[in-house]
């Protein structure tokens, strides 16, 4: 397609996809808002497809013999192969668990093949002195417009049946790690914020906002280190601090050495050996860091999927969202922050992670309690969040709020903090208590 480059293409997976079809009745559903004929590279494939398709339309069963006969109706024995190469895509199958991942490859690879297409020809196009500006502009909006279609799916919906499954699978899941004492979600580290949210769950988009110096960076940085614990991957994205100076305030917090003794080297013996031990346990996290400054919306998302394929992102931080770079430089703030959340709102649902974003508060909660209305820069934060937390500090007390929670409590919660060692926990002495949902405008639950 281009200076003899092969195009980019995953037989392994199609094959993977067309032999799952054969032998998961269910399988058709599952992947039909993700591929069509024209998802495969393989001109074979292209035909069992097909052949396959005909079979749905007529209302017949999908299976190796049934394909066999469709294929030998529609005259393309032969130029698949003959009917070895159908039985070979259904014997190396183990299990269909995975076919939804492959369908994705799939996806993925078709709309990098239709990328470079479009490339090659508005490079044509641009090249001709004759072309109208305009009209390519026009052409290529369109045209990308297709392929954002193919990368968000052709589902139409889901039937009230696969809902109620999936519901029900979720229920169990959640029943089972109650059992187990774990929270449905991934530990937030704290039991009364597990009780109140169920923990990080996918899909949920979480804002931890507060006025500047109150420790949400640390905050967010215990809420990491107990995901990891927990057998989480951990993406963190510090874009206010260096990797080096965040893994400082974990080394105070693991190890209980002042954080202005380790800032400034200030540091003796015992200091050296305590630090040294706790960084066997440190060691052991699974946490990958990224502080690239310039960092936007879109290379998180990049990394993300690239990170979850490889099974290396159960939960992304952001510290803080408002220091991502915009993608339209043009619009205003409260539109460039109203995209960036909603983008990370779109990201924890496709890719099924939950997303913790931490957020600056306007200059109205600098006393007292914050409210929703503190939220600065824009509405939309409001909006896209499933929960939102504001940490605060009154009388030497260190509160978590949390002031939406669709899916479970609002109210306050008391948390131990030293702020010298970037420790958090539950308070030593606390009598446990569900917080009460607090006679207030802020949130209503479900």
């Amino acid at each position: 397609m281009n200076e003899g480059r092969v195009p980019p293409q995953a037989l392994d997976a199609e094959r993977a996809v067309l032999g799952s079809l054969m032998l998961d009745s269910e399988a058709w559903v599952k992947i039909t808002h993700l591929v069509n004929e024209d998802s495969f590279y393989d001109h074979r494939n292209v035909e069992i497809f097909r052949a396959i398709s005909s079979l749905v339309k007529r209302n017949m069963p999908i299976d190796l013999l049934m394909v066999s006969k469709a294929l030998r109706e529609m005259g393309k024995v032969e130029e698949i192969g003959g009917f070895l190469y159908v039985t070979e895509l259904t014997s190396n199958i183990g299990t269909t668990t995975n076919l939804e991942f492959y369908a994705r490859i799939v996806q993925q690879k078709f709309i990098q093949r239709e990328l470079i297409k479009i490339s090659l020809g508005v490079m044509e196009q641009a090249y001709d002195e004759s072309s109208d500006i305009e009209e390519i502009l026009n052409e290529l909006k369109v045209k990308i417009g297709v392929i954002d279609d193919y990368s968000v799916g052709q589902s139409t919906g889901k039937s009230q049946i696969s809902v109620i499954q999936n519901t029900i699978k979720e229920m169990e899941n959640d029943c089972e790690e109650y059992r187990k004492g774990n929270s449905a979600g991934i530990t937030t580290g704290f039991k009364e914020l597990n009780f109140s949210t169920g923990g990080w769950r996918k899909t949920n988009f979480i804002l931890v906002a507060s006025r500047p110096a109150i420790g949400k960076t640390s905050l967010a940085l215990h809420f990491a280190k107990m995901a990891s614990r927990s057998g989480a991957w951990v993406n963190f994205y510090g874009l206010e601090m260096g990797a080096e100076d965040l893994m400082r305030i974990q080394i105070s917090g693991e190890s209980e050495v002042n954080r202005t003794a380790i800032r400034d080297g200030h540091l003796n013996d015992d200091d050296w050996d305590t630090i040294n031990r706790s960084l066997t346990t440190l060691e052991k996290h699974s946490i990958i860091w990224n502080d690239d400054a310039n960092m936007t919306v879109n290379l998180i998302k990049a990394m993300t999927t690239k990170n979850r394929r490889k099974g290396r992102c159960d939960l992304v931080i952001i510290d803080y969202l408002q220091l991502l770079t915009p993608t339209d430089k043009r619009a205003n703030r409260e539109q460039q922050v109203g995209e960036m959340s909603r983008s990370l709102k779109k990201l924890a649902l496709s890719e099924k992670i939950p997303i913790i974003a931490l957020a600056q508060l306007n200059r109205d909660a600098d006393t007292g309690k914050p409210h929703l209305s503190h939220l600065r820069e824009s509405g939309s934060l409001e909006q896209d969040a499933d929960i939102v937390i504001f940490p605060w500090v009154e009388d030497e007390a260190y509160n978590l709020t949390i002031a939406k929670n669709r899916r479970g409590r609002v109210g306050t919660i008391e948390i131990a903090h030293n702020e010298q060692m970037t420790r958090f926990s539950d308070l030593p002495a606390q009598i446990y208590k569900h917080p009460v949902k607090e006679s207030q405008n802020d949130s209503q639950p479900f």
